[in-house]
């Protein structure tokens, strides 16, 4: 990631965060302030019940209709477009006794009391709000207590309607607290941006110095085997160019491709642990000698198995002198068994084997070679992958096995190491 891309990546990140929190805190704003209304009207409900439960007890009691008329009379007074649109009283069973309306509202008193549903009474009082037509409602019910017993002997309930001013009101107030808060998250993004930029600034420099030193690590190693097997860094160089050419072409992931930067690099890391009468022999190895050899897969993956970054390479090390008719070692896997990786590598190692020159035989030309491996499909090579390799291996073989040049193909894998490992700000 480029230094300007970090800067507004960065940034950017620090805004959007900061535009969520405002959004929550806009969002618990109004919550509170509907909450605040809830207590004012929990409030107003107990005193208007207590303004009427003189009435609502004569009629609990004396059950005339004398009594039920100024007990109506009694809620008509309550009813207010400021305060409650309708007001019903239940019994102690909750069964309706009497209610009233604000004529306005009559016609969908039934349906807001469909939306609130039917209220069980289980605290000191119930409540519930809700949307109609775009209006806010609020819902109450509180006991109805006796002035002789302190008994429960029905239950007040009420439909508030919420003003368009007292919407305003609310929706203001969440506006403002939004936007006060994305004031403060922008002054203090402004403020903290160069300290965290600075640290991830330092943070990205470390990450960089340690893969170049992973990388490094990576090269040496191959290095290494090449130097201790009779080879050359050009055929590590090659086999991995070709894999990661092959790999691309069947689109395989940025991640998988570094596994197999890391598994062609370390490929034959495990001939460490053969002994030099084995592994530098001039003639063919024994039955014996050879079974010894075929270890090297497991020691190599025993090597990179306790290292975080090394690991990665385990597919192609362990696997790739497996083949896709199950005939190859050590565990005699066959077909999609195979790791994706494992196989892509078989084939770059062994063209690169046949057109290269080694101490037993001379380089193969490209059309001999090709042939030989054509014969191999679907014994050693998978053959959807080995169909994508036909349509890149000339080019590659022009480009990168004609030039032996060693400099040349080590600057054309700092380019590849580059584009899959490197850290550009």
């Amino acid at each position: 990631m480029k230094l300007e891309d970090t800067h507004k990546s960065l940034f950017r990140n620090l805004l959007l965060g900061g535009l969520v929190i405002s959004i929550l805190v806009g969002i618990i704003a109004t919550v509170i302030e509907i909450r605040s209304i809830d207590n004012q009207l929990a409030e107003i409900s107990y005193t208007e019940a207590e303004k009427t439960s003189s009435s609502y007890e004569k009629y609990y009691k004396l059950k005339t209709v004398e009594a039920y008329k100024e007990l109506n009379d009694s809620i008509q007074k309550s009813l207010d477009h400021d305060l409650f649109i309708f007001i019903e009283f239940l019994d102690d069973s909750l069964k309706p006794v009497i209610q009233a309306s604000i004529k306005d509202y009559e016609t969908i008193n039934g349906k807001l009391n469909k939306k609130f549903g039917t209220f069980k009474m289980k605290g000191k009082y119930e409540c519930k709000t809700g949307y109609y037509n775009g209006q806010l409602y609020i819902k109450f019910m509180v006991p109805v207590i006796s002035k002789t017993d302190n008994s429960v002997i029905g239950h007040f309930q009420g439909i508030y309607h919420l003003s368009n001013k007292q919407l305003k009101d609310i929706k203001l107030k969440s506006l403002i607290s939004i936007i006060m808060t994305m004031v403060v998250v922008l002054i203090t993004t402004i403020l903290i941006y160069p300290i965290i930029f600075r640290l991830n600034k330092r943070l990205l420099n470390l990450s960089s110095d340690l893969l170049i030193s992973n990388t490094n690590i990576l090269k040496s190693l191959g290095s290494a085997i090449a130097e201790r097997d009779s080879d050359t860094n050009s055929h590590n160089y090659r086999v991995t160019i070709y894999s990661v050419k092959l790999a691309e072409a069947i689109g395989r992931s940025p991640v998988q491709i570094r596994d197999l930067i890391t598994g062609a690099f370390l490929h034959d890391v495990g001939k460490i642990g053969i002994s030099d009468s084995i592994l530098l022999k001039p003639g063919k190895l024994t039955d014996e000698e050879f079974e010894i050899m075929k270890q090297h897969v497991s020691i190599g993956a025993k090597i990179v198995q306790n290292n975080e970054w090394l690991k990665r390479a385990t597919d192609v090390i362990r696997y790739h002198h497996e083949k896709y008719d199950g005939s190859g070692y050590l565990a005699g896997l066959k077909g999609k068994d195979i790791p994706v990786n494992a196989k892509i590598f078989a084939i770059s190692d062994v063209f690169d084997a046949l057109t290269s020159e080694r101490p037993y035989k001379k380089p193969f030309s490209f059309k001999k070679s090709m042939d030989i491996m054509r014969e191999d499909v679907g014994k050693h090579f998978d053959p959807e992958l080995f169909n994508k390799f036909e349509n890149i291996a000339e080019k590659l073989y022009t480009k990168f096995h004609a030039i032996n040049d060693e400099e040349y193909l080590n600057q054309c894998m700092e380019d590849i190491m580059n584009d899959y490992f490197s850290i550009n700000f």
